[in-house]
């Protein structure tokens, strides 16, 4: 449900700036294109709104601006920097790595491989630190999300000056302090982990709320909790508020279900343990199940494919995390939007007019922050006419069971199909909640697949092409129906070109009403020898007996689901006329 903005002012929101006031420029420095800049020259150019695109590339000179400019790398592992200062609170840096940082603004995504100074209201965010962080200037209200914070000596954490706020952080490697604050500041922990050697983890005036302080078994090398540790969904409670940054340090989601107790849950530390991705199941009938091909469904309203790693959708991290690849399907801007597939179950007839298949329907679903845009993947069952049976739906999880996470997550429902299916409609439903400009319904990974007990497995690619099967003929046209068993009977033929035998379900259905919908009267199963004529029984329900006894002759439908030795289906439409035996009734007129 975000509103939808220009690509620049997206870009803005990533980085947490202003949008660039008109007239901005953007320069370039990469050293492959003549037309740009040197990387001091375009420091030395930029003005306010200003955007400097950098390559990938190393450059070991000190960079500084006291400008609100924006700086954009091409990855941490792709553009390094020496010393970096940005000196104005609307200064917005991401996507590189600097050797050391001077920070009065935003910064995403970056890697500090030594000191970082934060001035003023600066923001640090999915960010890694080879060095201490130190909070500078009177008054300052400093934060810190996502960051991994690696020490060498003295004092990981420090505050001599207002504020610093340091939530999900993680703090290892060997110092003096792990965090520290002069009198008169303070420094904030929350959902914090301290795991390294350090000989005063605290001092001063600190407050931990969520926070684990323990040794450097905690967490691995990298800083990230091993699986299985127990402090996997232990951070502190409710759903991802408004001025949490929503991305751990490794761009996934921030809020999972990392345990796999069903309840997305904080972890405490700069990353979030992610669930285990779950494939596709064997035996999907879907085709494009995962956005990724096309041509497969019909989009009605906008209905659209996305990227994972686009502003404001999942991060590409999060669609490797989940297994869906690169591409997911969403709602759009309309107020509602579907994607529709038509799936053919014929081939599973006897079965499924016995009563005994079951589909499953499972996808990944989600939707973005706390918006309340829902998504819904249904089946609809539609009957040899083409006309729906009954429809089943999954409802993709609320914000409150995402934790307000912009995440997908797995979902999965089980039922009968029902009899007389030969198809079955799969949409992909996205409705729009009040207010906003698009509908955050995500789908990726959806499957549909259907279990058919005795149904005999496709034959294997590559064996001889089957002999052609006709399925069962109906040599009865008028039935009368058996007022003491209660039946009628019908003469089916199997022809002799058949493999093996022909095993039919029959389902007989009628209407009660004219017009009415049509209701089963009666089943039964028949095995007839090729070249072969049976008459097969068919037992007459109460309801289908009293419409043939009020109305003497009524016509009706024989739905035929046959199989031969080969393993093929065929299914037959057989209208027939049932009555009921004796004369037609006599009205007899009163007169006067």
């Amino acid at each position: 449900m975000w509103q939808g903005l220009p690509c620049a002012v997206l870009a803005a929101a990533v980085l947490g700036a202003a949008a660039a006031p008109a007239g901005a420029e953007t320069l370039c420095v990469d050293p492959a294109r003549a037309e740009c800049l040197s990387a001091e020259a375009a420091f030395a150019a930029a003005q306010d709104g200003d955007r400097i695109i950098l390559a990938a590339l190393e450059h070991d000179a000190p960079l500084a601006s006291a400008n609100a400019i924006e700086v954009v790398g091409a990855g941490e592992d792709a553009t390094a920097l020496g010393p970096l200062e940005l000196s104005d609170p609307g200064a917005a840096v991401a996507d590189l790595r600097t050797a050391a940082l001077d920070l009065a603004g935003t910064a995403t995504r970056v890697r500090a491989g030594g000191p970082v100074l934060l001035r003023g209201s600066a923001v640090l965010r999915a960010a890694e630190v080879d060095g201490p962080v130190a909070l500078a200037g009177a008054d300052a209200g400093a934060q810190l999300h996502s960051v991994l914070v690696r020490a060498d000596g003295g004092t990981a954490l420090s505050a001599c000056d207002g504020t610093l706020t340091a939530r999900q952080v993680t703090v290892t490697g060997a110092a003096d302090l792990a965090a520290a604050a002069c009198p008169g500041a303070t420094l904030e922990l929350r959902d914090a982990i301290v795991a390294g050697t350090f000989a005063e983890p605290l001092d001063g005036p600190v407050t931990a709320t969520s926070t684990v302080l323990g040794g450097a078994a905690l967490v691995d090398a990298a800083g990230r909790l091993p699986a299985g540790s127990p402090l996997i969904d232990t951070g502190s409670a409710g759903g991802l508020d408004a001025p949490e940054w929503p991305e751990d340090r490794d761009r996934l989601p921030r809020i999972a279900d990392g345990d796999g107790d069903g309840l997305p849950e904080r972890d405490p530390g700069a990353f979030e343990h992610q669930p285990a991705a779950r494939p596709l199941p064997a035996g999907n009938l879907l085709r494009d199940p995962g956005a990724e091909a096309g041509g497969a469904w019909a989009f009605a309203n906008g209905f659209t494919r996305e990227r994972y790693g686009t502003f404001p959708f999942p991060s590409v991290a999060a669609g490797a995390a989940l297994g869906g690849g690169g591409s997911f399907f969403a709602g759009g801007p309309a107020a509602s939007a579907t994607a529709t597939q038509r799936v053919d179950v014929g081939g599973a007839g006897p079965e499924i007019d016995r009563g005994t298949a079951t589909i499953t329907l499972s996808g990944l679903l989600g939707g973005y922050r706390a918006d309340a845009d829902a998504g819904a993947l249904e089946a609809t069952f539609l009957d040899p006419a083409g006309a729906p049976i009954r429809a089943v739906a999954l409802a993709a999880p609320s914000a409150a069971q995402r934790a307000n996470a912009t995440t997908l997550q797995p979902r999965t429902r089980t039922d009968a199909v029902p009899r007389l299916t030969r198809a079955v409609d799969v949409t992909l439903r996205a409705t729009r909640a009040a207010g906003g400009s698009y509908d955050d319904a995500y789908f990726d990974n959806v499957a549909l697949t259907l279990v058919a007990p005795g149904a005999p497995p496709p034959p294997p690619p590559g064996d001889p092409p089957l002999k052609p099967f006709a399925g069962v003929r109906a040599i009865t046209g008028l039935a009368t129906v058996d007022k003491v068993k209660k039946r009628i009977a019908v003469r089916l033929l199997c022809l002799d070109a058949t493999v093996g035998r022909c095993r039919a379900v029959l389902t007989l259905t009628t209407r009660l009403k004219p017009g009415g919908p049509r209701v089963t009267a009666g089943t039964a199963e028949a095995t007839v020898r090729p070249g072969a004529i049976r008459r097969v029984r068919i037992g007459l329900n109460g309801k289908a007996r009293r419409t043939v006894r009020e109305r003497r002759r009524v016509k009706m439908l024989l739905y035929a689901s046959a199989r031969d030795g080969q393993g093929l289906t065929r299914l037959s439409t057989i209208p027939l006329r049932v009555q009921w035996p004796g004369p037609p009734k006599r009205t007899t007129r009163r007169t006067r």
